[in-house]
């Protein structure tokens, strides 16, 4: 007998999350009732369901779940999460009951990943300084020469699920990456082909890419000290949380111009005023790294699939974990 499973976005939500034929595939999985509105559902309408869903499928926008909700839930197996962070959606009271958890997350990393090799490449062949001086008329900036990322040192600040995924993606230019991860056992460390490294030697390299989450452990993990000390020239790009690093010092650093940055995330976006957005040494990106149609369109598709690799018995690609829970973003 298919599980009864609630999918909670609402019908323009979903259409982001997920693709038609993936709708029609996941008709096909289970006992469904689609949220046919044009609105999320509220707290009280989630909490009607509880009382026969085996499956609950969430987006961003979805109402979130509470330990009263669980407490009403008896036939429930399994939550996924077609978006990012579930800490502060779902309680971790789930694992006690036996709920099994799916985030998309890592799905949206990959995405994540992408960006910081474009931005990357982008920095290191200096692409903003060329285009600009074009527009106005310019040819080629007999002072500006790129750079190629072949053979190049490269700095990993978290292996979390997008640092996983940007380092796969510098495999091709035989890099030499370094990491600073406390959770990163030697073992891990060898499969994914890097070395462990202290904060000092990986802000050391000439890239360093941030990727840790925003926990109380990583408030500031990259504090004044660490960002006085990047090497001209470097390149520094930040995809995870302005909350990691010094921002005013930062911000202070690169008006010296002695180094690139590409940034997508701030505790604060700069102000229309601010410097910042006149500088030819930083690419400024509204939070973009892990939005892409492509990808969000796959998330709803990842995490059905994983739930049903659960029911077979096969090994999960986007189950959280409880002992993950500390770490989570």
């Amino acid at each position: 007998m298919k599980m009864k499973a609630y999918v909670l976005p609402s019908k323009r939500q979903l259409n982001l999350v997920c693709s038609p034929d993936c709708k029609q595939w996941i008709e096909e999985q289970f006992n469904l009732v689609w949220n046919e509105t044009d609105e999320e559902y509220t707290q009280e309408q989630l909490m009607e369901m509880m009382t026969d869903a085996e499956v609950i499928l969430t987006s961003w926008g979805s109402p979130i779940i509470t330990e009263e909700m669980l407490a009403r839930a008896p036939k429930l197996r399994y939550i996924g999460h077609a978006a990012g962070t579930i800490k502060k959606r779902i309680p971790k009271q789930a694992f006690a009951q036996g709920i099994s958890i799916y985030s998309a997350a890592p799905r949206i990393a990959w995405s994540v990943g992408e960006y910081c090799l474009a931005a990357l490449m982008t920095l290191l062949r200096k692409f903003p300084q060329y285009e600009a001086n074009f527009r106005k008329g310019g040819w080629k900036l007999n002072h500006v020469r790129g750079n190629e990322l072949f053979g190049k040192k490269v700095g990993i600040v978290s292996a979390s699920s997008t640092g996983r995924a940007f380092i796969q993606l510098l495999k091709p230019f035989q890099v030499d990456i370094l990491v600073y991860d406390p959770y990163l056992s030697e073992q891990r460390a060898e499969e994914l082909g890097v070395r462990r490294a202290s904060l000092e030697e990986v802000v050391d390299c000439p890239i360093i890419s941030i990727h840790a989450p925003s926990i109380p452990a990583t408030d500031n993990l990259v504090h004044a000290e660490l960002i006085r000390r990047i090497k001209d020239g470097a390149i520094l790009i930040n995809s995870s949380r302005g909350e990691v690093l010094d921002e005013q010092v930062l911000f202070s650093e690169l008006q010296t111009g002695r180094f690139y940055a590409a940034l997508d995330v701030f505790i604060k976006g700069p102000s229309k005023e601010s410097p910042l957005r006149e500088l030819d040494n930083v690419l400024l990106t509204p939070h973009v790294a892990g939005d892409t149609v492509d990808g969000r369109l796959a998330l709803m598709g990842e995490i059905v699939a994983d739930i049903l690799r659960k029911e077979q018995g096969a090994p999960t690609r986007f189950e959280v974990h409880e002992y993950q829970w500390d770490i989570l973003a």
